[in-house]
């Protein structure tokens, strides 16, 4: 199977070689993480930890992109806290995840930096680089080579937070024969539900390796959202803050139309209403502008209002072209739209606005965040809307009524609260493996 694999990913690399190369010298993204995940450039953090003398094998905690990064926060402050002797290192795969771990795990972890193309030379330059003692993988990022080459040197790999929506399920599913070996290679697996645990045991792993673990999102730091960084967009968005504010975060494309749409309707019921928006791609911040100017709306960048906060009154929609402050911009906002929903992209965290007790709206495409989208709904801390219709009148009854606003906010908070406790159940069962190496010491090179 691994060889079939490779061959694909070989004949695919020849063919991808020249839109490599061009997406490299075009693209930020690519131009920032393409040697680095190949495994030939390093990293400073990656760099000084292998110049480091430590005796102890590190551990080693992985997450795709920005959601998962915000999930494992805690997860690797807390290793790091409980195994002081062992270096702790993280990774992510994308530019926006890589500096979102670097910025708020900078003084908690001894490197962060980018997960190796499932190549086997990548991957096993950065695996002869570490030396592992244990990976942690969060949530979803299963890549064949890696996984084939941790169990060749007996390396074990958790999956933690562990989730398959119906869609990846079937997929992995119909191609059991070649998928169920991959999922074989890990260790264990943490499961966010008794869905997703019957999922992966339906997909081969052994039942003594699975464990309804719960979900992180629900153990995620306070701090990710300080209250410095609230203050500091309360001061820039003065004009804004002490009105009411819809907070539109982690959209994509297809949806700020709609939610524009749905927006100048508000304006023309409530005047003072003011939009931000926060798109998961801050890349096309400037394409959302254009979009906003073309409804009639007036609209500036985050980064503008940074420069000159007080000099001019506020536009309509304000964009966000920075990373890292979905979290405190939710704290502001009257009513909260979490993004990637109302298209079919799968859906985000509903939880940063439940932190702060704030009225929820999401679309209809949650799949990839059901079970916390499934409890906000039940408990009446969230209000699904398909289109702008529906969400124009969801956000005009909820900006209308604070009372049922206040109510919606403070049943999401709840249910945050009442669901928290998957990092200590997860932290159990590493645990047996890390308390399972005694004193491995760390290889030299």
């Amino acid at each position: 199977m691994i060889m079939v694999y490779n061959l694909l990913w070989i004949f695919g690399s020849f063919l991808a070689i020249p839109w490599l190369i061009c997406s490299a010298i075009v693209s930020r993204k690519r131009r920032k993480t393409v040697l680095q995940r190949l495994g030939i450039a390093v990293t400073p953090m990656l760099h000084n930890l292998k110049a480091a003398s430590f005796d102890l094998q590190p551990l080693w905690v992985h997450a795709l992109s920005v959601g998962e990064v915000l999930s494992a926060v805690s997860l690797a402050r807390v290793l790091k806290q409980k195994y002081p002797g062992r270096p702790v290192v993280f990774s992510a795969s994308t530019l926006t995840g890589y500096e979102t771990a670097s910025r708020i795990l900078q003084k908690d972890v001894d490197a962060v930096f980018y997960f190796p193309f499932d190549l086997i030379f990548s991957v096993r330059s950065v695996i002869n680089r570490i030396h592992p003692a244990l990976v942690v993988i969060v949530e979803t990022d299963i890549w064949p080579n890696f996984l084939f080459e941790m169990k060749r040197r007996f390396i074990p790999v958790i999956l933690v937070n562990a989730r398959l929506s119906d869609r990846s399920y079937s997929g992995y599913r119909r191609f059991s024969r070649w998928t169920s070996p991959v999922f074989r290679c890990f260790s264990f697996v943490c499961a966010q539900s008794g869905e997703d645990a019957r999922r992966f045991i339906g997909l081969g792993l052994p039942a003594d390796k699975v464990t309804i673990a719960g979900n992180l999102k629900y153990d995620s730091p306070p701090d990710l959202a300080s209250e410095n960084a609230i203050s500091y967009l309360r001061l820039i968005l003065s004009g804004m803050t002490h009105k009411q504010c819809l907070v539109a975060g982690s959209t994509h494309p297809g949806e700020e139309a709609i939610l524009l749409k749905a927006f100048s309707r508000l304006k023309t019921e409530i005047p003072a209403l003011h939009l931000i928006i926060a798109p998961r791609d801050i890349d096309r911040a400037n394409e959302i502008c254009n979009l906003a100017v073309s409804t009639g709306l007036t609209v500036e960048l985050l980064t503008q209002m940074e420069r000159s906060p007080s000099l001019y009154p506020p536009n309509d929609v304000v964009v966000v072209n920075t990373i890292g402050q979905l979290r405190a911009l939710y704290s502001l906002s009257t009513v909260s739209f979490v993004g990637g929903s109302l298209i079919n992209f799968g859906g985000h965290n509903p939880l940063e606005p439940a932190a702060f007790a704030k009225p929820i709206l999401f679309g209809p495409y949650t799949g990839d965040v059901a079970e916390s989208c499934n409890r906000l709904l039940a408990l009446g801390g969230a209000q699904v809307v398909h289109d702008a219709s529906e969400l124009f009148h969801a956000a005009l009854t909820l900006l209308k009524n604070p009372e049922r606003a206040q109510a919606m906010g403070e049943n999401a908070f709840k249910i945050l609260q009442e669901n928290q406790g998957a990092l200590e159940k997860t932290l159990i069962f590493i645990g047996r493996f890390v308390d399972g190496f005694g004193n491995i010491r760390r290889l030299s090179t």
